[in-house]
């Protein structure tokens, strides 16, 4: 059942983007626009801008931008169809579904999900109900998986033969290019198909709003393969945006503000059929900053709980220092050695784990701690060289009062005068802003770099550009006169640079199909980085031209815009005649051939006189 595509104009038109991301992020007016933090990255200073004219919003700061539809998509980590018709819920609007009408972006995304779905359905029955399942079906007893458990979480079995899956894709009419796309099936050298999940126990992987997303696979008979193995990227899975088990446990974190942090499947399943209900997974790989900007929007409460061998160890050291960076407070437990999350539940049962939750050590004691296994503390060159590790890992406190607290802590525990521990705070701070200006500068100089090769590589944001820029910042106000008189007097084909030529083109063939909206033509738009640039130009409020903002934040009435596109065009123009008869005097002057002095005489005598015809449309008001 697909949305048809003027259900989706209407929701699209109905909604107000403003409204929508309101209720998920805490926004203020400045100027024309409201701002506010960034939900898809850290920052401090707000550089995430809505605009409820445009009805388009844009990160200056990390780059993700686009309309409401788009907002959710990133936020919610949900389709394309799941944001339109949380939209069409939140405005009242009822989609009756086509069949037939459809998106090529609904189309795509939807026919991967049903793929999924299929294959999970497949997975599971084979674990259930097959006689070849019983050997899955034992190991989840021994690991003393419930059957139960196994539904909730949609758990399966690939068998073992190399072509059970592809059949029953094939008589499914499965689309086997992106059955292969989603990692399901591999290709042999003849150009046929085979199972790629071969004699694995499967641990189906889902969105925050319960989609089939990927799979993992865990081989059950010793073999030389990898133990695990999972899904590739596809358009409906990033691994590193992606956390295990977050679909059934989200609500519960949101309840008890607390989250528990482990490495695998297992770990999870294990905890999670114990009552231990808040619980996700990084699926086995070192947690990401995505993951925990995912993860930051149920909870900034987290105790993480890694295996207790020397990876898991490492692993969790790595997550402190990406979740102190996004302002979670942070508590790691210590399991006892040989021990993972699974196995203790299992040995100890629930009293004994909750007490270890309870008592879990905040990351200062658990930093503290592994640096005394490794023996950093006995002698004076190591224990000093631990102490300021432990200092540049409180300066990833963001709070003053929590980071003076640890500073404190550690001044106790080492037993050294506090002004010390914060002096070399002071030095950790000093080296972060010298690097910064560092990096700054480089920017600086690549940006000159991009400036002087901009002709050769159509770069967008050079100078060179800037009229045209203005050009096309107008044409995204949603007013259709103003793109009017910018299509009549300087269309698309006389654009110099050949992206903003076909942005012109885009926006001129918009408005003559009576489409102005800034957030319906941006989704036309293919090439993401030329969509994140349209995003910045549209709502960017820097003065780009001497009088930009008299007109676009004074209250003017409309006839100033308008009076203004005229004026800038006019006023480009002219400068180009100007141009081109200083160029010509030049050229008489160094003249020795009278034919050619002729012509540029009489050349310029037809330049004069289109400055005089422009002259008399009136003064120009852009200087």
């Amino acid at each position: 059942m697909r949305i048809p595509e003027n259900t989706i104009e209407e929701i699209r038109n109905t909604a107000n983007v403003l409204d929508i991301i309101s209720g998920y992020v805490q926004l203020r007016k400045r100027g024309k626009n409201f701002i506010g933090l960034c939900p898809f990255h850290q920052e401090k200073t707000p550089s995430f801008t809505v605009s409820e004219d445009k009805q388009i919003f844009n990160c200056f700061g990390c780059g993700v931008g686009g309309n409401v539809f788009k907002f959710l998509m990133e936020y919610k980590n949900v389709s394309f169809v799941e944001a339109v018709q949380e939209v069409a819920e939140a405005v009242g609007i009822k989609i009756n579904y086509d069949k037939d009408t459809y998106s090529e972006e609904q189309s795509i995304q939807e026919a991967y999900f049903d793929i999924n779905v299929s294959a999970a359905k497949y997975f599971s029955n084979n674990l259930l109900n097959s006689e070849d399942g019983e050997i899955a079906r034992s190991y989840f007893k021994k690991r003393n998986i419930k059957v139960q458990t196994q539904k909730q979480f949609g758990l399966g079995y690939a068998r073992p033969e190399w072509e059970n899956l592809l059949f029953y894709l094939q008589e499914n009419k499965t689309d086997l290019d992106k059955a292969l796309e989603l990692g399901l099936i591999d290709k042999r050298d003849d150009g046929g198909y085979y199972d790629k999940l071969r004699g694995r126990i499967i641990f189906p992987i889902f969105s925050p709003n319960g989609r089939v997303i990927a799979f993992g696979g865990r081989i059950l008979e010793e073999a030389k393969v990898a133990k695990y193995l999972n899904s590739p990227e596809s358009i409906i899975y990033s691994k590193r945006r992606s956390l295990y088990g977050l679909f059934h446990s989200k609500d519960e974190i949101r309840s008890i503000n607390k989250a528990i942090l482990v490495e695998g499947y297992m770990d999870l399943i294990s905890l999670f059929q114990h009552g231990i209900k808040n619980v996700v997974a990084s699926s086995g790989t070192s947690l990401t900053d995505e993951q925990a900007q995912l993860l930051s929007r149920f909870t900034k409460n987290i105790i993480v709980l890694f295996d207790a061998d020397d990876a898991g160890q490492k692993a969790a050291l790595r997550s402190i220092e990406i979740l102190l960076k996004q302002d979670f407070d942070v508590r790691v437990v210590l399991l006892p050695d040989k021990e993972d999350p699974d196995s203790f539940i299992n040995t100890y049962g629930k009293e004994k784990f909750d007490e270890k939750i309870n008592h879990a050590p905040n990351f200062l004691e658990f930093q503290t701690d592994q640096f005394a296994k490794m023996g950093m503390f006995e002698n004076p060159e190591k224990q000093t060289e631990a102490i300021r590790e432990l200092v540049r890992t409180v300066a990833l406190v963001d709070d003053e009062l929590k980071r003076s607290i640890h500073i404190k802590s550690i001044s106790k525990k080492f037993n050294l005068r506090e002004k010390l521990i914060e002096t070399e705070l002071e030095k950790y701070f000093k080296q972060l802003r010298e690097k910064e200006q560092r990096t700054s500068i480089s920017n600086i100089i690549i940006t000159g770099e991009r400036g002087r090769t901009a002709q050769k590589n159509d770069e967008l944001y050079s100078a060179s550009n800037n009229f045209e820029k203005v050009l096309i910042k107008l044409m995204f106000e949603g007013n259709k006169d103003i793109i009017e008189i910018i299509c009549d007097n300087y269309p698309p084909e006389q654009f110099s640079n050949a992206t903003l030529q076909k942005l012109a083109g885009l926006v001129c063939r918009s408005c003559m199909n009576n489409v102005i909206s800034p957030s319906a033509i941006v989704e036309q738009i293919e090439d993401e980085n030329v969509k994140k640039f349209v995003l910045s130009l549209a709502i960017d409020t820097d003065v780009i031209s001497k009088k930009w903002n008299d007109y676009s934040h004074s209250g003017k009435i409309e006839l100033d815009m308008l009076q203004y596109t005229q004026d800038i065009i006019k006023n480009h123009k002219m400068k180009q005649v100007e141009s081109m008869i200083k160029e010509n005097n030049r050229r008489i002057e160094e003249s020795n051939d009278e034919d050619e002095i002729l012509k540029l005489l009489k050349f310029n005598d037809e330049l004069y006189e289109e400055k005089m015809m422009l002259s008399q449309n009136g003064k120009s008001q852009i200087e």
